[in-house]
């Protein structure tokens, strides 16, 4: 069975990000990244960290109703390496393997038209020819509600934007997820990261300057305050034993209290031990009246039982001599 070619416009909104497998490297602004908007790094640095305390400050995704669509903004990977693009929707209605359909599209980051990277309705349907014959596999869980899929041996060509366009019906509106692809010859650190860095370390040279002011002014006072010190020390060396000896007078008097409430236990015990033993005598004394009454009950059965027999005999007796009275 042939898939259908699906080519799907995306919508220039872009979900909040999840955590993918792959390396997750910054948050990049709503529209897809530009020549002229990475001209100016230092620029580009600052609005990519505005747009993390935003992250921060308004979690989650954008909400327009129908389909929920999470995906990483920007993902990176290694010339040649396999690469997993997560996409995980949330729909309001049930969902099925046969509701369910997912296509993925690629749009180069410089000119070209969009194609098609795989299509899945209640089985995959891998690229048959295109640059990507032979490179997506479907990595996903439609009952788990995962359409991701994964870039195998990634060239250079693999650089751009994929969108993951889910639906389940009959809920099929939503919005579009985007994550951008970047191939590179080796892992790059992040901007972010190395402004957190940046701004780590300062916070670190300000601590120490503080501590070495500190330190500084502890030894300047310490010297025109030696004698206080000693008084001061001497004072709360008595009011430390004073502590202690206080503290033992309470734990004697606590283990006293503890002594007289064990010995009440004690007796308490005992008296239960002894209230046991005779329940289990009364007890025993009903159980045997019990079976007193029934070997009595029996007894006056059996006598009723001979004194039936007798009578039949008689009655026998009587009925096969009528003579006799």
């Amino acid at each position: 069975m042939t898939p259908p070619t699906v080519l799907v416009r995306t919508s220039p909104l872009v979900s909040d990000s999840r955590v993918p497998s792959a390396k997750i490297l910054h948050r990049k602004p709503v529209e897809s990244l530009r020549p002229e908007q990475t001209a100016n790094p230092m620029c580009r640095t600052w609005l990519q960290f505005l747009a993390l305390l935003g992250g921060f400050a308004v979690p989650g995704v954008l909400r327009v109703g129908g389909m929920e669509v999470y995906m990483s903004n920007e993902v990176e990977a290694v010339n040649g390496t396999e690469v997993r693009l997560k996409c995980t929707f949330k729909s309001k209605h049930p969902v099925s393997l046969s509701s369910v359909t997912v296509s993925w599209n690629f749009r180069p980051l410089g000119q070209g038209a969009e194609e098609s990277v795989f299509y899945y309705q209640e089985m995959a349907y891998p690229p048959t020819e295109g640059r990507f014959k032979g490179h997506a596999v479907w990595s996903g869980d439609i009952l788990r509600q995962d359409a991701s899929i994964s870039l195998q041996d990634v060239p250079f060509t693999f650089n751009g934007t994929y969108t993951c366009q889910v639906r389940n019906l009959p809920d099929v509106h939503g919005i579009n997820g985007e994550v951008t692809l970047r191939v590179v010859h080796k892992v790059s650190v992040s901007e972010i990261g190395m402004l957190a860095v940046a701004i780590g370390a300062a916070i670190a040279i300000v601590l120490v300057v503080l501590g070495i002011f500190v330190v500084f002014k502890y030894r300047k006072l310490n010297r025109h305050a030696n004698t206080d010190l000693e008084l001061q020390g001497r004072e709360l060396q008595e009011r430390e034993l004073n502590g202690r000896v206080l503290e033992e007078s309470e734990l004697n008097a606590r283990f006293l209290e503890e002594s007289e409430l064990n010995a009440r236990f004690l007796e308490e015990s005992e008296l239960n031990a002894r209230v046991l033993e005779e329940s289990e005598l009364n007890a025993r004394v009903l159980e045997e009246s019990e079976l007193n009454a029934r070997v009595l009950e029996e007894s006056e059965l059996n006598a009723r039982i001979l004194e039936e027999s007798e009578l039949n005999a008689r009655e026998k007796k009587e009925w096969k001599d009528p003579t006799v009275c």
